[in-house]
């Protein structure tokens, strides 16, 4: 890999399935990408690859129905994709995430600071 971030880490995810509304993100949305390949999440996890800044990942357990795939694009500290089946019949079968790692998610706000008054000074 060039000069491109490393996928490898924790994400927190928010996840849209079709035109339902705004992302969401629970529990099951950390997502946690492994140096040898490999990712998982509350439920599971799959296998994912990288080339420059564009990672794939898929879902390799019995919970979720075969073809399911996360497309992005990674940055330092967020990834922006979409998602959908590679294989007809689900409902709503595409959608869109973004996730932001862990460890910058909780270093970009400082405890104390007030959200409603603006950026910091």
């Amino acid at each position: 890999m060039s000069n491109a971030t490393s996928v490898v880490g924790t994400w927190t995810g928010f996840v849209a399935w079709g035109d339902s509304g705004p992302p969401v993100s629970n529990s099951s949305t950390t997502w946690t990408f492994n140096a040898n390949g490999s990712w998982t999440y509350e439920f599971g996890g799959g296998r994912w690859f990288q080339v420059e800044g564009l990672v794939a990942w898929n879902f390799t357990d019995d919970r979720e129905p075969a073809g399911l795939i996360y497309t992005g694009n990674v940055t330092r500290n967020a990834i922006d994709g979409i998602m959908g089946y590679a294989n007809a019949g689900a409902t709503p079968g595409t959608g869109s995430f973004y996730a932001v790692r862990q460890q910058a998610a909780a270093a970009a706000v400082p405890a104390r600071h007030d959200l409603t008054r603006g950026p910091h000074t």
